[in-house]
This record gives C-alpha cells, structure tokens and sequence, in this order.
C-alpha cells in the first residue's frame, strides 16, 4: 500500500511540461478567421430567420427560446474554439517531439503550433468592426421617440388655411432621411437579434438595446477564445484515453499470448467445436 501510495504522490507532484506557443501564429489567424466567418453567417441568418418569434405573445415562451437558440450559436462558438485549440496544443506536442529527435522543421510547422493570441486576433478580425459599432450605438444611444405619420385628409381639408395649426403639425409631415448612424444600427441588430426577442417590448426599450449592444455582440468571440483556452486540456484528456485504450489492448493481447505459451497449443480447438478434413467446425446441437 505504501509504494502504491508513493507512486500515487509521485503522480501528482509532477509538474507537466508547459505547451510551447508558437512564434510565427500570424499566419494561422486568417485561415481560423475563415472559419470564425461561417459561424458569423450562422448567427445573422438564425437571427433573421427567428425574428418571427416576436410574433409569440407570451413573453416567457419567446423569452426561453430565444435564449436556448442563443445558447446553441454560442456551443457553436465555444466548440470552434475547443476544436482549433486542441489541434494547436498536438501540434505543439508534435513539434518538440520532432525537435527532440533534430528532425528538420519549418516556419510553417511553428505557426500550426499554439498560441492564445491566435484566437484573439480571429475574433477580432471576424467580430471586430460588429464591436466598434456596437459601441458607438451605445455611446450616441437616445430614449425612443414616436413620430406621427400623414395627417388625415379631413384635417388637412378642413384646417388647412389655419397656420396657426398647420405650422405646428407640418414637423410631423417631414420624412426622416436614414442617417449613418441608422445603418450601423441596423448592422448591431443583425448580430444581436436573437438577444432582442428577450426583451418584452423591443421597440420601446430601444435605448436599453443599444446600451447592451457591445456586450451582446461581444459574447460570441469571447466564448470562441475562452474555448480555444480549454483546447489543450480537452487534448490532454484525448491522449490519455488514447493510451488507457491502448494499455487495454497490449495487456489483453499479453493474456492470450500467456494463455498460449501455458498450453503450448497454437490456434487450439475450443469446446463446442471439432476437426474435419483440417478445419475447425461447430458440433451440431443435437
């Protein structure tokens, strides 16, 4: 018990050897970028689709599926992550096992290596310009005002040769150009509407919205990192299932070899079988 005890401590005071990061990361960013971009189409398209879902009354119902789509786009994120990082993390593994042996490696082979900066810089790239616009949304946001439309013509017939009430009501009539800043809102909204439909009244919490915009636009490339961070973790667990299942086979393979080398028998007859003409046959039940 004692030596098993020992062997156990031994185990866990050993530290692990830290990943190498990469050097020459630059040139991954925007391929990882690439891919990051599919998710962003991902995430417009679901929201556009599921903009109906303002249609539910009840607030609740719309409520919970909102946030469970929400959540799906998000796995989406954090599994694109998980995927590239444990794949960066055997890449490092591989290129100091390769460095050890003094085999010939390349500036390639050291930017498929790992690097925390390497997700950074794909979020960026993908989320990047969605996030600056964000916050100026956020930063000029202004409290929800409802605009009049056309005058009814019976008023207009009846008191139009009064200025002194069509001059005050002519502002209703004037139509609002869309302003730079209405298309950049326009853009947040498509990255943030799956968000939108949690809110009971979008259109009267309009300066809430903005407000939040930054962080909701945020969320996806900040579950992307977090999920490339927990990529080599994810590929330690992989490795060791790996040798378990291998320390499986070789210790069921030594069984039977050993089974072998105690009866001196190669490729012996089990019960329930019998020779004829040179090959092994079932007994038939009788």
């Amino acid at each position: 018990m004692s030596k098993e005890n020992n062997k156990t401590a031994a185990k866990k005071n050993k530290k692990k050897k830290p990943l190498r990061l990469s050097k020459h990361w630059g040139a991954e960013v925007l391929p990882m970028a690439g891919r990051l971009a599919t998710v962003l189409v991902a995430i417009v398209v679901l929201g556009m689709m599921f903009s109906a879902l303002q249609a539910i009354e009840s607030m609740w119902l719309r409520a919970g599926l909102s946030l469970l789509i929400a959540s799906g786009l998000l796995l989406l994120c954090f599994n694109e992550g998980i995927g590239k990082g444990a794949e960066d993390a055997a890449s490092s593994r591989n290129f100091d096992n390769l460095l050890a042996k003094g085999a010939p490696l390349t500036d390639a082979d050291d930017a498929g290596c790992y690097h925390p900066l390497k997700a950074v810089c794909a979020g960026l790239v993908v989320f990047g310009i969605p996030l600056v616009f964000a916050v100026y949304i956020a930063l000029t946001s202004q409290a929800y005002t409802y605009q009049l439309q056309d005058l009814p013509v019976w008023l207009t017939d009846t008191y139009g040769s009064r200025g002194d009430l069509m001059a005050p009501l002519g502002a209703y009539m004037r139509e609002a150009n869309l302003v730079a800043t209405d298309w950049i809102r326009m853009i947040v909204r498509l990255m943030e509407m799956i968000y939108i439909n949690v809110f009971p009244d979008p259109q009267l919490m309009g300066q809430l919205i903005d407000r939040l915009s930054p962080l909701m636009v945020a969320t996806y490339p900040a579950v992307y990192v977090i999920g490339y961070l927990v990529g080599p973790r994810s590929n330690r667990k992989r490795e060791k299932l790996n040798r378990r299942a291998k320390k499986i086979a070789v210790h069921r393979a030594g069984k039977k070899n050993l089974a072998a080398e105690l009866t001196g028998v190669q490729n012996a007859v089990h019960y329930g079988q019998k020779v004829q003409d040179g090959k092994h046959k079932k007994k038939e039940l009788v």
